[in-house]
């Protein structure tokens, strides 16, 4: 399955630039022109030169260094909420469609439970008790964001459990468990995985929305939301500060839509 989404020019465009994104966080530590956290005095709103590429900040901070840096942050809480979001609903979702009856329309009570308070008075509930910072903003969204692939996955799970084969495989004797890790899961694998690519831009706008306001990282850290937050007192006088992380923002975001369309395409031409 995955052979056809790497065959596809468009995934395959997506994938190499998604992980030139990732390399690029991975590697920020010899990219780096600079120290991120690094105070240059006479260097406030320079412009961009060979010490620094992109700039520097109200406090003569590399640019480029904190944007690398940040991609650190950035990336690897969004990638965080959004596999273990994934995991957790997925699995729920699958078991509750799968087991049907009143456990299946309790599960599904909680769902909607939880989907009744918006997001962020979760998150703002979490951070209230718990504290600001990423980890705990990362548990307040968690909180809320395993409910999308809890329904998909069980909507999706219902189709699958009427279908022939899982039927046969009941018949002989199959377990739950077996049946829905080995003719479940791999039926409904590709459209999980769309779901999860497209959420994954949504985590990290989320995750720099939520800086932005200040109930993520905490200053010096060079999150992407948090430069931007930074360079909101200066954007007329120094518009790259909010600039250049917005960018790589749109950038990442646009990238995951545009790979989550196109498996969720090729996951429903092979449907059928």
């Amino acid at each position: 399955m995955f052979q056809r989404v790497i065959k596809d020019r468009v995934c395959l465009s997506c994938i190499i630039l998604l992980i030139l994104f990732g390399s690029a966080a991975m590697l920020a530590p010899w990219l780096s022109p600079n120290d991120p956290n690094e105070i240059h005095y006479t260097a406030k709103f320079a412009g961009m030169s060979g010490e620094f590429p992109l700039g520097a900040d109200h406090m003569g901070r590399c640019i480029l260094s904190r944007i690398l840096y940040g991609a650190r942050l950035s990336l690897g809480y969004a990638v965080l909420i959004t596999a273990v979001s994934a995991v957790i609903g997925t699995l729920l979702g699958m078991v509750s469609g799968y087991t049907g009856g009143i456990p299946d329309r309790t599960f599904m009570g909680i769902c909607d439970a939880v989907r009744a308070f918006p997001g962020i008075v979760i998150v703002l509930v979490v951070v209230s008790l718990l504290g600001t910072g990423l980890f705990h903003l990362c548990l307040g969204m968690l909180a809320t964001r395993w409910v999308w692939y809890a329904r998909v996955a069980r909507n999706l799970t219902k189709g699958e459990r009427e279908k022939n084969a899982v039927l046969a495989s009941i018949m002989s004797g199959s377990g739950r468990f077996k049946v829905i890790a080995s003719l479940i899961f791999p039926a409904i694998r590709m459209q999980m995985l769309a779901v999860m690519t497209i959420n994954f831009g949504m985590a990290l706008t989320a995750l720099a929305g939520y800086s932005f306001l200040g109930f993520g990282a905490s200053p010096p850290s060079p999150e992407w939301g948090m430069m931007i937050q930074d360079g909101r007192s200066f954007i007329s006088t120094s518009p790259s500060m909010m600039f250049w992380p917005g960018l790589c923002i749109l950038a990442v975001v646009i990238i995951t839509n545009c790979l989550g369309d196109r498996i969720q395409e090729i996951a429903g031409r092979m449907r059928r």
